[in-house]
């Protein structure tokens, strides 16, 4: 079943539809670090994206949150810059409804400290959202790690669950005079009943620390029913250069925690020009939604949605 879901959900990146467009030209210049929920009440889609400049330019500036009523066509309703988040760069957010209020669980990169942190923000209404309102919710130094980012959040019944990435628990490995590159980072699970208090956080999925494309990182980006288990879309990367340019994978599993990543001798999908990254997957009746962070031509990101039919 592992190896059959590659091809079984596999899509064209290139001939995707562009929903936002970066800034600028060149490398560094992307927009994405995005999550996307569905509101049955409403019948709308919500979107989180942010725009990054290169480094030496500002890097995460900006971010916002566009509704839409097809899941291609949104209309921005609600930003900020990285200024009123004391900021030195904004990554990735989740909006997502919860009860009869919208929550945006957002990471960034606190001024002051340099630490990455998750915050929420709380609003009856996406556009309503203040920066000034959050609060922190995964805070690093609560759990003895040096940053935690990139929330993925689904409420699960009475439970809130929400993967993020931090470091890896692996260091370095040495034969005393040979040194070889470490894991970078891995994807813990927090668990909370009301989604402001996670008290733990677990590592669930980690990178293998060998030479293969996706190595030594191991971001979840999206969780989903599939097959009777769950199937999840990941980033690997093997080189800090990875960093920037992650590569696409999938894992299955039996549930929430077990998920394993499918071995594939290079990336699951992906630009002639760079990468696919930050693969967001959302079924929707007989379709998966699948949204991500696309290498152009000239090395920027744009954002781009692909429908697989499943029906």
């Amino acid at each position: 079943m592992s190896i059959q879901l590659l091809d079984q959900l596999r899509f064209d990146p290139s001939e995707g539809t562009v929903i936002r467009s970066p800034e600028g030209e060149g490398y560094g210049y992307w927009v994405g670090g995005h999550k996307v929920s569905y509101d049955a009440e409403t019948g709308r889609y919500a979107l989180f994206y942010r725009r990054r400049s290169p480094l030496e330019q500002g890097r995460g500036g900006t971010c916002a949150v566009a509704l839409s009523s097809d899941g291609i066509h949104f209309d921005d309703v609600w930003g900020a810059t990285k200024d009123d988040l004391a900021s030195t760069s904004i990554e990735v957010g989740h909006v997502v409804p919860y009860g009869d209020e919208w929550r945006l669980y957002l990471s960034y990169e606190f001024a002051p400290t340099g630490e990455w942190r998750i915050d929420v923000l709380r609003a009856d209404r996406p556009e309503r959202f203040r920066a000034q309102d959050r609060r922190t919710v995964l805070h690093p130094r609560d759990f003895g790690i040096p940053w935690i980012k990139d929330p993925v959040v689904y409420v699960a019944g009475a439970r809130v669950l929400l993967y993020a990435e931090a470091p890896a628990r692996e260091g370095v490995s040495t034969d005393g005079t040979r040194f070889w590159a470490a894991p970078q980072g891995a994807t813990v699970l927090a668990e909370s009943d009301d989604g402001l208090y996670f008290p733990s956080i677990e590592y669930v999925f980690e990178a293998p620390g060998d030479d293969s494309w996706h190595g030594r990182r191991a971001r979840i980006n999206s969780v989903f029913p599939w097959g009777g288990g769950m199937a999840a879309t990941f980033d690997g990367g093997r080189t800090s250069y990875d960093n920037y340019e992650e590569h696409a994978g999938l894992a299955a599993g039996a549930d929430w925690r077990s998920l394993e990543r499918i071995a594939a001798p290079e990336p699951w999908v992906t630009s002639p020009h760079g990468c696919v990254r930050y693969v967001f997957a959302l079924p929707r009746d007989d379709r998966i939604l699948f949204y991500y962070e696309y290498t152009r031509p000239d090395l920027s990101h744009d954002l781009r949605v692909s429908v697989v039919e499943t029906g």
